[in-house]
C-alpha cells in the first residue's frame, strides 16, 4: 500500500478506508490531499478485494474545509473537480464517517459519498459563498437528498447543522456515538459487500445517472472562472 502524506489507506475486511490526517490543522483539505485522494480512490477501484470504500478524518474533525493557507496558485487545480468526480463515480459503493466539524470542502466530499453516518458531535457546513468559493458537490447532490427550498437555504445562508438536524433532513443516514462511529460504517459496509459486487455496481451507476449534467457542470465551470479571475485582480 503506498504511503501517503496527508491521508492513510488501509483495508479492513472488505472495506477501503481512506483517513484525512492533517489532524493538527482539523484536516483542512489542500491540494495535495485531493490530489492523493484520487489516487487511493483508484487504487481502491482496481483492488477486487475492496468491496466498499469508507472516507472518515483523524483527530477531532472529519474536515473543517478547504486550506486557506494552500498557495493561490493551487486553486485552478483545486477547484478542477477532478478528484471529485472521481469520488461521484466511483463504482463501489462510498461511506462517509464524519465527525466534528465537516464543513465546505469537506461536506462536499461526504455529500457525494452514498451514505452518511455521522457521530452525535458532527457539525455540518455548506460554507463556501460564505468564504466566496462554491459549494460545487451541493449543486449536483443536494436538492435530490434534501429537497430543492431546503438545499437553497442551506446553500445560501450558509447556516451550520447538528448531526440530529442532518438526520432529520435525510442528509445524513444515521447518527452514532463517536466512539460507535468507525464500528457503524463497517457495519454497514459488511451489510452491502455480502451482495454480489456486479448488482451493487449497476444499482449505484442507475442511481447517479440523474443527479449529473451539463447544466451543472457548465455552472460550477463558469462559477469558479468568475471567482478565480476575482482572486487575481485583489
Amino acid at each position: 500500500m503506498k504511503t501517503y502524506n496527508t491521508i492513510l489507506v488501509e483495508t479492513k475486511e472488505a472495506a477501503g478506508v481512506i483517513t484525512l490526517n492533517r489532524p493538527e490543522k482539523l484536516n483542512a483539505m489542500n491540494l495535495e490531499m485531493k490530489q492523493e485522494i484520487a489516487h487511493a480512490l483508484s487504487d481502491l477501484e482496481s483492488d477486487d478485494g475492496v468491496r466498499v470504500v469508507i472516507l472518515t478524518g483523524a483527530g477531532r474533525a472529519f474536515s473543517s474545509g478547504h486550506d486557506n493557507d494552500d498557495p493561490l496558485e493551487n486553486m485552478p487545480e483545486f477547484a478542477s473537480l477532478e478528484e471529485e468526480r472521481l469520488l461521484f463515480e466511483l463504482d463501489k459503493p462510498t461511506i462517509a464517517a464524519v465527525h466534528g466539524y465537516t464543513l465546505g470542502d469537506a461536506m462536499q466530499q461526504a455529500l457525494l459519498c452514498d451514505i452518511i453516518i455521522a457521530s452525535e458531535n458532527t457539525v455540518f457546513g455548506f460554507i463556501g459563498p460564505k468564504v466566496g468559493g462554491l459549494c460545487y458537490g451541493a449543486f449536483t447532490v443536494l436538492p435530490a437528498v434534501v429537497g430543492r427550498h431546503k438545499a437553497n437555504e442551506l446553500l445560501f445562508t450558509c447556516d451550520q447543522i447538528s448531526a440530529e438536524e442532518a438526520w432529520r433532513i435525510g442528509l445524513a443516514n444515521k447518527v452514532v456515538p463517536q466512539e460507535q462511529l468507525m464500528s457503524a460504517a463497517m457495519e454497514m459496509a459488511g451489510k452491502i459487500a455480502q451482495w454480489p459486487a456486479v448488482s451493487i455496481k449497476y444499482t449505484k451507476r442507475g442511481m447517479r445517472t440523474a443527479l449529473a449534467n451539463e447544466m451543472h457542470r457548465e455552472a460550477l465551470n463558469e462559477g469558479w472562472r468568475a471567482i478565480l479571475g476575482e482572486m487575481a485582480g485583489r
